[in-house]
């Protein structure tokens, strides 16, 4: 918690033209696109949308360049970070991971040739990434494909790192090496059948959807020790609706188990909208066109896409689609930003909208604070004045009425406890966890009002932490309620 722990690319236009229909074919049209990629060629790849906590419109893209590494684009499509990371193929993002103790967004990737997973966390300030990999973390297949799950029964998040070559799958488990650096380690193995790259997990629902190229789309369960048989979602050829290769897939949530599973059909361009809930039917089709109007072309043989169902404000209020370009007219191969909006209305019926609806924790909650006593043994007179906001002083009042003049102390820790009862009263704060400050101040046997700044610094939105009073002066040591802090706002 630091200091506390010790080139015009795009133009918006209204929804109204963003959809129409050719044949028996929807078209839908960028709004966006991001700058080229870096390296000429077979070059761009996959995606990953990354949602700002507090001002949406600051969202980026995260794209790669599987032939130099990974870059970071605003929803304009300029470029603001990239790392020469080397041939980064696909990349997957996950909030709320526990790092270093704080609460970050997780970015995985994978890297071919040295079959690296490559870790970083979001900097919400800077909108950029940091490495946060604990040590070179070698998978053991031909990385390629990749996508994270985070398990709702147990809070652990898990890489999947899919290969080309055989159609192996390795599952890995990430976690914090107490340092504040990620590191992985190998939970699961197994084989789809032939090549497969694209993926894409629902946390909620523990499932895992897996593309074998030449085959189709596969349910898996996502938890390593989930042997339950696989299940086809959708095939290849004559009796589906998809042309190989079948490419990325993402994942648009719309509430609990409602929404949408969305894959890449390469072969014909497409895009193919299945419902997110078993047994996962078709809705629609549909191909990114040429916007001829902002001289953004369409969308070809795409690989990686993603997917939000957030608002992040303007064209992109009802949710943002992702998908790599694989013929950029005039330029290196790109990613096309599309409203989600316009996606949702060309179908029929219309596709759901859900751009309050947060199950991953993007968004930052508001600030709040609650009031414990644990058994009730302790004097209730350690009372706040307000809610804890980043960026300003939190004000509270310690009661020390009854006790000779003395020091009023507030300690603060990161994580609540009930018990023991020691003869200074219950304790409610844990003393094994991190301690993150004590403050202290005179008193004359009344109420003391202390100040506590809170930095302005995105990365502790949603930080929760538990703050417990002590009055000293006779007739003895008292220790008062605590009061559980969330920051945010």
């Amino acid at each position: 918690m630091r200091s506390w722990f010790s080139s015009r690319w795009f133009s918006i236009v209204p929804t109204w033209v963003m959809a129409s229909v050719v044949g028996a074919q929807v078209t839908v049209l960028p709004t966006a696109e991001t700058e080229p990629a870096r390296s000429v060629g077979d070059s761009a790849d996959d995606a990953a949308i990354w949602v700002h906590p507090t001002e949406p419109a600051l969202s980026t893209v995260i794209g790669t360049d599987k032939l130099a590494g990974l870059s970071v684009f605003d929803l304009s499509g300029q470029e603001l970070q990239f790392l020469p990371e080397g041939r980064v193929n696909n990349v997957d993002l996950r909030y709320g991971f526990p790092l270093g103790g704080l609460r970050v967004a997780l970015v995985a990737a994978s890297v071919r040739l040295t079959n690296r997973l490559a870790l970083y966390a979001v900097d919400p300030n800077t909108r950029l990434l940091r490495d946060v990999s604990a040590r070179t973390i070698t998978v053991g297949l031909g990385a390629s494909g990749l996508c994270l799950y985070q398990s709702a029964s147990t809070g652990e998040t898990y890489a999947f790192v899919t290969a080309k070559s055989g159609g192996g799958v390795e599952q890995w488990r990430l976690f914090d090496d107490g340092t504040g650096r990620v590191d992985a380690v190998v939970v699961r193995s197994f084989l789809v059948g032939s090549e497969t790259e694209g993926c894409v997990a629902d946390d909620q629902a523990g499932h895992l959807f897996l593309a074998e190229e030449d085959v189709g789309i596969w349910r898996y369960g996502a938890e390593p020790n989930d042997l339950t048989p696989r299940v086809a979602v959708d095939v290849v050829g004559v009796g589906g609706h998809l042309t190989a290769d079948v490419e990325g897939l993402a994942l648009f949530q719309a509430g609990a188990g409602a929404g949408y599973l969305i894959a890449s059909s390469q072969g014909d361009s497409s895009y193919v909208v299945y419902e997110r809930a078993a047994p996962h039917g078709f809705r629609f089709s549909f191909k990114i066109g040429n916007n001829a109007a902002l001289g953004v072309d369409a969308a070809t043989a795409t690989d990686g896409i993603d997917v939000t169902n957030l608002g992040l404000g303007g064209e992109f209020g009802q949710g943002l689609f992702v998908a790599q370009d694989n013929t950029n007219t005039g330029a290196n191969q790109n990613f096309k930003l599309v409203p989600w909006s316009s996606i949702a209305s060309a179908a029929v019926p219309p596709l759901a909208v859900a751009p309050s609806y947060d199950p991953g924790g993007a968004l930052s909650r508001p600030a709040a604070w609650q009031v414990r006593n644990g058994t009730g043994v302790n004097p209730l007179a350690f009372l706040p004045r307000g809610r804890p906001v980043l960026g300003a002083p939190w004000e509270s009042d310690l009661a020390c009425v009854g006790h000779a003049p003395g020091l009023g102390f507030l300690i603060g820790y990161a994580r609540p406890k009930s018990g023991p009862v020691v003869p200074l009263g219950e304790l409610l704060v844990d003393l094994t966890s991190s301690h993150l400050f004590t403050l202290l101040a005179p008193h004359a046997g009344d109420t003391v009002r202390f100040h506590l700044p809170i930095p302005n610094d995105l990365a502790l939105c949603g930080f929760v932490l538990s703050v417990q009073g002590l009055c000293q002066g006779a007739p003895a040591l008292q220790l008062t309620n605590a009061v559980d802090l969330r920051l945010g706002d």
